[in-house]
């Protein structure tokens, strides 16, 4: 839409292309095979070429890109064991609506079970006591499996096709549409930090954070929040590249603070004390300089 028109026109993606989270694609595209465009880079096939990869605003080409070479099998051209592995763990995604089923259920036992009490016990006692339990237990579930699958996580590279990669997916939706909803009514509280440090998350003292910023916590082993931190952007801490899963830490330093919706990648060190903007992109392993303003996509002191 451009002052007041909409414009719809065919878009074409080549073969094998990788576009990351928030890519934006303008309509009538027509891009070749082989491209890779990092997080937030706006596609232009005036000047992307096959077998080249992009990131920017404005797109620039990354001349050096890190490709990590498995054996196909883990990758594109999987055998019928991995097959059968994917297959199994994506069926147990059927599983995941039953966990709120089964604590409504257990919300209306309780609710039950107590509902002989006078009505103002029963409003002001009882029906609240009932809802903290089974919100307590339905999250604490969700935090016990997420250490049955994957224990503590630590930086590493798995291809899309591993076992692996498999559960860490199933953790993530088991996150989101169980978790998330309850969590997210803990934003501003101290409980909220407290939850975080079970999930494995590195939380200090006084860290401030931004709303809505546990409805999805794919990665929480590799988030490090020092003391007096304020908190309010999005993570990248892995990415599928080639379809590898890579992941590594994020590390936001005591003082420091991220603006709403910037962006911080893998291998991101924020410095003490130092600024990021909102709506920037901290590129992977960046380390900004303690004290300092950044902004921009990729970041530059301001």
């Amino acid at each position: 839409m451009h002052r007041g028109t909409v414009t719809v026109a065919s878009t074409e993606f080549g073969s094998n292309t990788f576009f990351g989270n928030g890519v934006i694609v303008p309509g009538g595209q027509r891009l070749p095979d082989d491209i890779l465009l990092g997080i937030c880079t706006i596609a232009d096939q005036k000047t992307m070429r096959s077998g080249s990869a992009w990131f920017g605003h404005p797109a620039f080409e990354l001349p050096h890109r890190e490709v990590v070479e498995y054996d196909a099998q883990f990758t594109f051209d999987p055998t019928p064991w991995r097959y059968t592995v994917r297959i199994f763990w994506e069926l147990m995604r059927f599983a995941v609506p039953a966990l709120p089923a089964v604590t409504v259920l257990a919300w209306f036992a309780l609710v039950t079970a107590w509902s002989a009490v006078p009505l103002p016990l029963f409003l002001l006692v009882a029906l609240p006591a009932a809802t903290f339990i089974c919100g307590v237990a339905f999250t604490a579930f969700v935090v016990v499996t997420k250490w049955s699958l994957l224990g503590k996580v630590q930086p590493a590279m798995h291809p899309l096709w591993s076992s692996w990669a498999s559960r860490w997916d199933l953790m993530c939706l088991a996150w989101h549409l169980s978790a998330g909803p309850i969590v997210s009514q803990l934003d501003g509280t101290l409980m909220l930090n407290a939850l975080l440090r079970a999930t494995g998350v590195n939380v200090g003292r006084r860290v401030v954070l931004g709303s809505g910023f546990a409805e999805d916590l794919p990665d929480p082993d590799m988030l490090t929040f020092e003391d007096g931190c304020t908190v309010d952007c999005l993570f990248q801490a892995h990415t599928f590249e080639d379809r590898v899963l890579k992941m590594d830490r994020i590390a936001i330093r005591a003082g420091a603070t991220v603006g709403n919706n910037a962006v911080l990648l893998y291998g991101a060190d924020i410095g003490a004390g130092a600024r990021v903007a909102p709506q920037s992109v901290v590129l992977k392993h960046e380390r900004l300089q303690p004290g300092l303003t950044y902004a921009g996509f990729p970041t530059r002191p301001v």
